[in-house]
Formats: structure tokens, C-alpha cells, sequence
């Protein structure tokens, strides 16, 4: 996002944030909402301004889904505030000035963002409400109750930016032990952590990635696309939200399984099964299982990673 010529990622002003739970009970209503907050998470400290969550009553600018009730948003207008829409339906909700489609992309939340930035500081505008305690935005908590799938949707979303000056890290209790380059192209880390990635034994769902330096000269370059597979395949037992059961999937390309192999034999078998079949064939996740002669769970674990 464009800060100006004098201006440095973070020393901007502090703008105040709300993302309020969709009232719809669309599933695709909460990812748009998501999609919104992993954005903010992703580019926390990159940007010209400081993003910090709070509750509607103490937010500038107040993030909703397009199925929010009228009299709810004539109120914070009334307030003085900025309302972002995300839209999950184009047709009745198209794209607009302050109306963003999902699946967008992140150019698009920072690009929107900056111009309600804009629009606040050339009318001055102030929230009536009184100041409230603001917490800067989390990063995922590694906690039995973390999203398991924060770490594979801010890959995701870093994917789609492509971003390659921009370097990020995972910081532990020892300092970094990982780092990701912008454009998810390359990842380095000792081979401790990557055979623990692999493994499934590290809890990504936990990790904070946050802006940082490039890597130390002494650790090797790993393919990206290691990273998110293995980070998408040891996510979760559930399909990963961004697929849908009933949807009909084919593979566009075999996985290197060279690199991305599984170290059970068996596990291994299943996953060629399940490329193989969906390499062969459009299929939805059911009969996917059924070609490959698995269960459910472990039908959709290479089709995910492979998106």
C-alpha cells in the first residue's frame, strides 16, 4: 500500500476497526469476514497506519456483511462513522466505492482502506463516541483453541498478494526459527523445524507471522510450496473451508510427492490414490473417497494442499 514518500510502514496514525459478526448464517459470510481479518494480520506493521480491533462503539471504520440490518448501519452513519460492506452475493451486491466481493484480494482490502483513510482525514472526521481501551490486532494465539486454519489462510492471502521485497517470521520463546519470504516463494528454517513441519508436530495454527529481516546466510531455501502443503495438510480433520463437498475438483498438476511425500508407506499410498483419481477425473469429495478406496478425511487432505 502507498505510504507517501516520508512516511515509514507503522508510523502513521492509529485507526480504530470493527469487524462485526455477519448476521447471516451463510457459511460464506464468516470466510468473507476472515478473509478481511487475516489481511489485517498478514500486513500488521507494514502498513502506513496502526490497524487495532475494537468494538463497534469505539471503531472509525466498521467492516460488515452485506446482510447487516439497515437501521444498524443508519446508526453508526449517524455516528460518524466508515462502512466497509463485504458482499458474498455480486448479483444483488456488487462491488462498489465501499463494497468489496469475496473472494477479494488483498490489494483490494488495502487499497480500500487507504481511501476511507483519505476520505477521514480531509473531512477531519471524528468519532463522537468517547475513547475506548483499543488492544492491537492479535496474532493467533497458540492456544488449544486457535483457528487451525490462521497460518494456511495467511499463506493464502500472501500468495495472492505477491509480495517477494517483503520478509515475515515466526518468533518462539529462543527468538525466530522461520522465515517466509512475501510472495510465499521460499521459506528457510534448520532442519529440526522443517522435519517438525513436515511431521505435522509443530502447531502452526499457534504461529504469529510478523514483518521481519531476511534469514541468516546459513540456513537453506525451501520451496514455498513445501510449506504449504504441509501446512495445509496437517491443518485439520475437516475439509478446509475454502472447499466445498459437493463441489466437483480435478488436479491441474501432480505435487512433486518427491518432495512432499508422506514418511508412512500406507499414508503414502493413499495419497497417490487420491492424486491419481482426482488427476483422472473431475470428482466430488464422496466419490473421490470411494475411487480411492479411503475415508473421507483422508480423501480430502491432498486436494487441499494442492489448491
Amino acid at each position: 500500500m502507498s505510504t507517501g514518500p516520508s512516511a515509514a510502514p507503522g508510523s502513521g496514525p492509529e485507526r480504530r476497526i470493527a469487524l462485526i459478526k455477519p448476521s447471516a448464517t451463510e457459511e460464506q459470510a464468516g470466510h468473507a469476514v476472515q478473509l478481511f481479518d487475516s489481511v489485517l494480520w498478514v500486513f500488521k506493521g507494514t502498513t502506513r497506519s496502526s490497524w487495532v480491533t475494537t468494538p463497534a462503539a469505539a471503531a472509525d471504520i466498521i467492516v460488515v456483511h452485506h446482510s447487516e440490518p439497515a437501521k444498524n448501519l443508519a446508526r453508526w452513519r449517524d455516528e460518524g462513522k466508515h462502512i466497509v460492506v463485504l458482499s458474498t452475493d455480486e448479483k444483488h451486491h456488487p462491488a462498489g466505492p465501499r463494497t468489496l466481493v469475496y473472494p477479494f484480494p488483498a490489494v483490494k482490502v488495502l487499497s480500500m482502506l487507504e481511501h476511507v483513510e483519505a476520505e477521514m482525514e480531509s473531512r477531519v472526521t471524528v468519532p463522537p463516541s468517547a475513547p475506548a481501551t483499543t488492544a492491537p490486532i492479535k496474532p493467533r494465539a497458540s492456544t488449544s483453541n486457535a483457528d487451525p486454519w490462521s497460518f494456511v489462510e495467511a499463506l493464502r492471502t500472501l500468495r495472492t498478494v505477491n509480495n517477494s521485497a517483503l520478509w515475515l517470521m515466526c518468533k518462539g520463546p529462543q527468538g525466530p526459527f522461520l522465515w517466509l519470504r512475501g510472495d510465499v516463494g521460499c521459506y528457510y528454517c534448520d532442519a529440526a523445524t522443517a522435519g517438525a513441519i513436515r511431521a505435522g508436530t509443530l502447531d502452526l495454527s499457534g504461529l504469529s507471522l510478523q514483518k521481519g529481516t531476511p534469514p541468516p546466510g546459513n540456513l537453506p531455501a525451501r520451496p514455498g510450496a513445501e510449506l504449504f502443503w504441509f501446512a495445509t495438510y496437517h491443518a485439520s480433520p475437516s475439509l478446509a473451508p475454502w472447499l466445498n463437498d459437493k463441489t466437483v475438483y480435478r488436479l491441474l498438476r501432480w505435487p512433486d510427492l518427491g518432495r512432499v511425500r508422506a514418511t508412512d508407506a500406507t499414508e503414502l499410498t493413499t495419497q497417490i490414490r487420491v492424486v491419481a483419481a482426482l488427476g483422472a477425473e473431475s470428482l466430488a469429495l464422496g466419490k473421490l473417497a470411494a475411487r480411492a478406496q479411503t475415508n473421507i478425511e483422508a480423501a480430502a487432505r491432498p486436494p487441499r494442499s494442492a489448491a
